[in-house]
């Protein structure tokens, strides 16, 4: 390197450097991003990235990516550390979830009458509601007949029997009890549908507005000033690693299902239809990024970095390695030193002259 393009590599270095310099990135950040600002004007989103490229983007780093074992296991640690919090002893529901925002909900809840319909007959009209309802109104259909003395009133004798407890009473009038199940069973078997039906129109009737107001009171007020830790002694540092594993578990295989694709793919689509044909800027606009909330949120957090970057010389480093591959490039050299590239120009070989020949 001759002197001249060491020089002119040194003040090109100090120049960069001095952009980062006692806060100058700042003014740097500033033009670029108004830069930026002023150039999404004038282009659309269609111009520089497609739908396509965009849901290839998803299924490469959302669906095909392998999921790092060190994700999993610092979601687990965190979920432990916030189980683990002081915060949780000091902190009540209501610090965290303001009443507005429950009452929002129940006052939602009041409104959805068919879904919640919908939900009412879904849970009656379940095999395992069935069950349930069947278990019970037999348990207690026969139980009403054993120990309300339905029996001893209609057969002399029978009382003394029952009083002796429910051993005798199996033990000596075995054949009537199975009788009676037998009848009771059979009485629920034929009114179970109509018996779901009641049901489903006493629950419809029970959870109607002002009940579901009148109970999202008494919960609100049961709950509210309760502690956190509280609710978190329910689970262990096991639970929640339990959790956890389920979460991931679901996830690597929901990601891989048509219906994720499908959506994903649709909501691109549709974010395409609404703003392929616009300007950049208009869609910043919209989803609320600003100018100056960029250069605010950049220099937030390239700050630290360039000043310990600056510090340890790494950045000066950087600098020099990209502007020493130019300056040192013969292009450059050639238009810095032209004359030591250039070949030098050798004069043309003379040529002997002869003598014309004159005619006698």
């Amino acid at each position: 390197m001759n002197d001249l393009i060491h020089q002119l590599t040194e003040a090109h270095i100090e120049h960069e450097l001095n952009r980062f310099k006692n806060d100058a990135y700042i003014q740097t950040i500033e033009e670029e991003v108004s830069a930026v600002f002023e150039w999404v004007k004038k282009i659309k989103l269609k111009e520089i990235v497609t739908s396509e490229q965009i849901i290839g983007i998803i299924r490469r780093n959302v669906v095909e990516l392998p999921v790092a074992g060190g994700v999993t296991e610092l979601a687990g640690e965190m979920s432990q550390k916030v189980l683990a919090s002081s915060q949780n002893k000091k902190t009540a529901l209501e610090d965290i979830f303001a009443r507005k925002q429950y009452d929002d909900i129940i006052d939602k809840a009041v409104g959805l009458k068919t879904a919640r319909n919908d939900l009412i007959h879904r849970l009656v009209t379940s095999s395992a509601y069935s069950q349930q309802i069947s278990e019970v109104l037999f348990v207690g259909i026969k139980e009403y007949i054993l120990e309300e003395n339905i029996i001893a009133k209609k057969v002399p004798g029978v009382s003394s029997l029952i009083k002796m407890g429910k051993f005798a009473v199996n033990k000596t009038m075995h054949s009537l009890e199975v009788a009676i199940e037998n009848k009771v069973k059979s009485y629920i078997e034929n009114n179970l549908e109509s018996t779901i039906r009641r049901s489903e129109k006493s629950l419809i009737n029970y959870f109607d507005e002002t009940r579901i107001v009148d109970t999202g009171e008494e919960i609100w007020e049961s709950i509210a000033e309760t502690k956190l830790s509280e609710y978190f002694s329910a689970i262990d540092d096991n639970d929640m690693e339990d959790f956890i594993v389920i979460g991931y578990d679901f996830w690597l295989h929901f990601r891989k299902t048509k219906y994720f694709k499908g959506i994903y793919t649709e909501l691109v689509k549709y974010f395409f239809k609404k703003y392929g044909d616009k300007e950049l800027d208009v869609i910043l606009e919209d989803i609320g990024v600003t100018r100056e909330m960029v250069i605010n949120e950049l220099i937030e957090i390239v700050a630290p970095g360039i000043e310990k970057a600056l510090s340890i010389g790494y950045l000066e480093e950087r600098i020099r390695a990209r502007l020493k591959d130019f300056y040192l490039s013969k292009k450059a050299t050639a238009l810095i030193s032209p004359e030591k590239t250039t070949p030098k120009k050798t004069a043309p070989a003379k040529t002997k002259k002869t003598k014309k020949s004159t005619s006698k």
